[in-house]
């Protein structure tokens, strides 16, 4: 099973990512930290909010996603290379790419552990992410509430924020720390603008929400954002013990 965001493309950028210059920044450093490196894929591209920025920074991306909608939003952007494609099963050769771009990637497929071998596979040096050191209370409220009502928010994977912690990243990297709005999560959230909550009914996601607006509304949470590095051998040899 792997999660399809064609039904999310047109609100997507706007419901994801923090404040635009913090976003500057971390496609900044992003880049500085893939300088030197000339080629690499970008897996679960999307919209290309960040191949776009690397391409211009000079670096060879090819970008592949699944969903069609979200390849043709990042064409219209101006990234080049796209492919619409499985991140089970990536159509290259055997280290094709010196760098593997994946963020906000693997909690969404089942056979996460496939697309990490998939991605060692196909990548030469390293393979980069970000994460967010969340102190947001919303979403851990959100599933307790959740539960209330009898359902759950499941992911289908493990996200690369928890990848860190079975393989430890040759380098993380402050970028920035910022302050979050809880209302605008909190309208996000109205919206269902979260691929873990298109399993819920709109009537309990409204009853949960209205319950999280109760608790969080105009409050601000501090939030702060890490580029992640990992050595391709050292989850080569983590993949070993699949």
């Amino acid at each position: 099973m792997r999660i399809s965001f064609d039904s999310a493309a047109e609100i997507y950028d706007k419901t994801r990512g923090p404040p635009k210059q913090v976003m500057k920044q971390l496609v900044k450093a992003l880049a500085s930290e893939l300088h030197g490196y000339k080629t690499a894929l970008d897996v679960g591209v999307g919209t290309g909010r960040f191949a776009k920025p690397l391409q211009d920074s000079g670096l060879d991306i090819v970008g592949v996603d699944i969903a069609k909608k979200m390849i043709n939003k990042a064409a219209e952007r101006g990234v080049r290379n796209l492919l619409r494609g499985d991140a089970c099963f990536l159509p290259y050769r055997d280290s094709s790419f010196e760098v593997l771009v994946c963020i906000h990637l693997l909690h969404l497929i089942s056979e996460w552990k496939t697309a990490l071998q998939e991605i060692c596979r196909v990548t030469q040096r390293i393979m980069v992410s970000m994460n967010y050191v969340r102190k947001n209370p919303i979403w851990e409220t959100y599933d307790h509430l959740l539960k209330g009502y009898g359902y759950e928010s499941r992911r289908l994977g493990k996200g690369e924020w928890e990848l860190k912690d079975l393989v430890r990243p040759s380098k993380s990297v402050f970028v920035a720390s910022y302050d979050e709005s809880a209302d605008e999560h909190l309208t996000h959230l109205s919206q269902g603008a979260y691929s873990i909550q298109w399993q819920i009914p709109e009537d309990v996601n409204k009853k949960v929400v209205d319950e999280l607006k109760h608790h969080f509304a105009g409050k601000v949470f501090s939030q702060e954002i890490r580029i992640l590095v990992w050595n391709v051998n050292d989850l080569k040899a983590y993949c070993e013990s699949f």
